[in-house]
């Protein structure tokens, strides 16, 4: 009994002592001046969804907050990281070194704060099991260790500054196949090494070093890692202007490789709207295009127009791109592509890829999307079309990056689970067929492809 009292004691007075201390804490709405950047960070982060403030899950701003209020808006940024897009990661990592301090205390993710050393490190593991089943004049099926592969990456991003951060990611070289531990296929590299600016040249930032090439459209336009080259971003009141230019492709002594392209995001009611233009100086033919011996263009540049919305709890969107071929032979010189994609995901839109469609650390949540594409040959230049990762599963006689995003008509699905936290499960399944077989050597080039994997975050 007096054991049980005076547990009943401690109890009591412990929690006394920390309601008083938080209520202190959070009648004190002087640690934080007004004019701090924190303020207009959260803003920015609330704006995009990525903070829960006050009851109603708004975040006005209009009033100085204590440290401790702060930090509970920038813990509660920090359980959505994996939604936010790069530069919003960006802010999500100064919040997190400034109020380190409080964070410690209210209990948050050491890991997610490491304000010693100012450096996160985070990993993927993926395995995977692929299947396809081909027309009689496409390569062999998919048979026993060629269905298996797995991939490694490990991220490293640290802060420089308030304003200047990198990031930087090793993974492995490729599809690693089962029984390649001797191989290639099992060798790292360094898919991503790039350092971002805020605020520098008048412009909201610059990024350059390599990454993915994944602003352009809804991703359409775009590359999975190893561009290497320059992005700026600056926003106008409402409307976002992003602009890239770099070496799209491997170096080579005879061709040149660069691509440009710059693009504006705005809003009509609740319709978001992209609009751009690239250039692409990089060579087609049949060693990086889906098409025989023969058929060539030089150099492109073409249009762009896509949109996205949400329709209850369905988010569409869909992109379309109107290309011009210079020194077209054996080629339409005006082709186009088209997508239309449809989703109940929470996070934002990006064509291909099933990854990203559920946030991984919520446990039991689940997603579907379905896609159509219709792609002409040489629509992209080459390089800078984005691919899927079931198409890709079994190469044949195309190159391995344009397999799904070049002369092919394709209809996509797929469906995410997170089974565990930070552990996601993942079916998809695609039925392909080329567009346009006259400017092949084949007479039907179909394939269907399917695959399921298992994806873990740490």
């Amino acid at each position: 009994m007096k054991k049980s009292m005076k547990t009943f004691l401690l109890t009591s007075t412990l929690t006394l002592a920390l309601t008083c201390t938080t209520y202190a804490a959070n009648t004190s709405f002087s640690d934080v001046p007004v004019k701090h950047w924190a303020y207009d960070a959260v803003t920015k982060l609330a704006k995009a969804g990525l903070v829960d403030g006050s009851q109603d899950g708004t975040f006005r701003g209009d009033r100085a907050m204590s440290r401790y209020e702060m930090a509970i808006l920038v813990s509660k940024t920090m359980d959505k990281y994996e939604k936010a897009d790069a530069d919003q990661k960006v802010i999500i990592d100064q919040l997190s070194a400034e109020f380190a301090s409080e964070l410690n205390k209210l209990g948050a993710r050491v890991a997610k704060v490491e304000s010693k050393t100012n450096t996160w490190v985070s990993g993927e593991t993926r395995i995977r099991f692929m299947g396809d089943s081909p027309s009689s004049d496409m390569p062999a099926k998919l048979s026993h260790s060629d269905q298996f592969d797995f991939r490694q990456r490990i991220t490293f991003r640290g802060n420089i500054n308030e304003d200047w951060s990198w990031t930087g990611r090793l993974a492995t070289n490729g599809h690693t196949r089962f029984g390649e531990y001797d191989s290639t296929g099992s060798d790292a590299k360094l898919d991503q090494m790039n350092v971002t600016a805020k605020n520098v040249l008048g412009l909201d930032s610059v990024r350059i070093g390599r990454s993915a090439l994944d602003f352009f459209s809804h991703g359409m336009i775009g590359g999975p890692g190893n561009k290497d080259g320059i992005l700026i971003v600056n926003k106008f009141g409402d409307t976002k202007f992003s602009a890239w230019t770099g070496n799209i492709r491997p170096n080579s002594a005879s061709d040149n490789n660069g691509f440009t392209s710059a693009q504006l995001d705005w809003k009509v009611n609740k319709v978001n709207l992209k609009t751009g233009y690239y250039w692409g100086d990089v060579k087609g033919d049949s060693t990086n295009l889906n098409v025989a011996a023969g058929n060539s263009f030089t150099s492109s540049k073409g249009y762009l127009v896509g949109f996205d919305t949400r329709i209850g709890d369905l988010l569409v969107f869909g992109d379309f791109v109107g290309s011009k071929l210079d020194g077209a032979n054996g080629l339409n010189d005006d082709p186009n592509a088209w997508m239309v994609q449809l989703t109940n995901s929470k996070t934002a839109p990006v064509a291909y890829q099933v990854m990203g469609i559920v946030n991984p650390t919520k446990k039991g949540t689940d997603a579907w999307m379905a896609q159509y594409r219709s792609i002409d040959p040489g629509a992209f230049a080459p390089g800078s079309g984005n691919f899927d990762t079931v198409a890709v599963s079994n190469m044949g006689a195309y190159n391995f990056f344009t397999k799904g995003s070049d002369n092919v008509e394709a209809l996509f699905w797929a469906y995410s689970k997170v089974v565990a936290k930070n552990v996601v499960f993942s079916l998809e399944y695609q039925d392909l067929k080329i567009k346009d077989k006259s400017v092949t050597a084949i007479s039907e080039g179909k394939n269907k492809t399917y695959q399921a994997k298992i994806e873990m975050f740490y």
